[in-house]
């Protein structure tokens, strides 16, 4: 049964779900940021990276203002060749990637290039 909300008496408006689908897992994707969020995610699935399903992969986080936080939870040495990794997708696919700063397993991600 499809649901319907309206403002105004009379002229309902068809609900069709989260506004830009559903992501990995049927993540709903309400915002533009969840949407941003899911298409980061997906670059790091692609390239055969685990999103995290246990206590091992990466977690991408919403940081306002368009930044985005990729971190990567795989313990000791194995980290920092992930990071590295991750930094090398996110690049290739046009996204500004730096570290953050006093995290060597976090980086900040915006999907477009910074401007000077």
């Amino acid at each position: 049964m499809r649901h319907f909300k309206g403002e105004h008496p009379g002229t309902p408006m068809q609900d069709d779900g989260p506004t830009y689908g559903v992501g990995a897992g049927g993540r709903p994707l309400w915002t533009e940021s969840d949407r941003d969020a899911e298409r980061i995610r997906a670059l790091l699935r692609r390239a055969r990276h685990t999103d995290m399903d246990g206590p091992e992969g990466f977690i991408v986080m919403d940081a306002r203002d368009g930044v985005f936080l990729v971190t990567c939870t795989d313990p000791g040495p194995a980290a920092a060749a992930e990071v590295a990794a991750y930094r090398t997708v996110l690049s290739r696919a046009g996204m500004s990637v730096q570290r953050q700063p006093g995290d060597d397993h976090t980086l900040r991600i915006r999907l477009t290039p910074a401007v000077p």
